[in-house]
């Protein structure tokens, strides 16, 4: 029987190259998306299996309407992919806008795991798409920092709920990806990375099939980071080493 899986966030970047890959892999894919309705359908007649569903996670009235909706859904994967950044100096830093950030990136996250934990099979796996921006302190970006910082947490304590239940929750953390969220200093990025480029979005989607396989079944409540090696990298040692070249 065919699994499936819920992919939050589908219509462009990270989402749209899980969503493909997960299809590849055998799975109906119940994905969502905020706006970009052509981009989703454009998906969703190439790939055929499936099943689109328009939700702004920045409601929580959208979300817990969007749960109820899936009540008599039975689930082999989660994967909460949506999420949202913005730029703010701190001097001008919105409260609202601190508040929406955390509401999807980490609250939504939460309200699925929890909204749907009778609708999990037994060895399901939730996946929470984290960032290594959740690792290092922000400058203009606080929110989404630290909203992934809390997401980072957030699997550990699912992961220990869940286990019980067979079920287990990790979390992919990419670096630099070339997909939408990229800000201009995408190029100093890939520069500073060993591999001397950025992720492409297929390889983010390889670690979250990785992780929803058999070949990961021992692995919860951890973070796998996805970056190439950047976090590895201080920038001011590579400058100096290169200074002796």
């Amino acid at each position: 029987m065919k699994k499936t899986a819920l992919v939050t966030g589908i219509s462009r970047g990270i989402g749209n190259a899980i969503a493909r890959q997960l299809v590849t892999d055998g799975y109906f894919v119940i994905g969502t998306y905020k706006s970009s309705q052509k981009e989703a359908e454009s998906l969703k007649n190439e790939v055929k299996e499936i099943e689109l569903y328009q939700v702004d996670f920045s409601d929580r009235q959208q979300t817990l309407d969007f749960v109820k909706g899936l009540k008599d859904r039975k689930l082999d994967a989660l994967v909460n992919n949506a999420g949202i950044i913005e730029f703010e100096a701190f001097d001008k830093v919105s409260y609202d806008t601190w508040d929406q950030i955390f509401e999807v990136n980490l609250n939504t996250p939460f309200i699925l795991s929890h909204g749907l934990r009778k609708n999990f099979n037994e060895g399901s796996t939730i996946v929470n798409i984290a960032s290594t921006d959740g690792m290092t302190g922000a400058f203009v970006s606080m929110s989404y920092s630290a909203s992934k910082a809390a997401l980072i947490n957030l699997t550990k304590s699912l992961g220990n709920v869940f286990g019980k239940n067979g079920i287990r929750v990790v979390a992919i953390a990419p670096g630099w990806v070339g997909s939408g969220m990229d800000s201009p200093a995408i190029k100093e990025a890939m520069e500073n990375n060993p591999l001397g480029r950025n992720a492409e979005t297929k390889e983010i989607a390889n670690a979250v099939s990785f992780v929803l396989s058999p070949k990961a079944s021992f692995i919860n409540g951890q973070t796998i980071v996805v970056d190439g090696g950047y976090t590895n990298v201080d920038p001011i040692l590579k400058k100096e080493a290169e200074a002796t070249e």
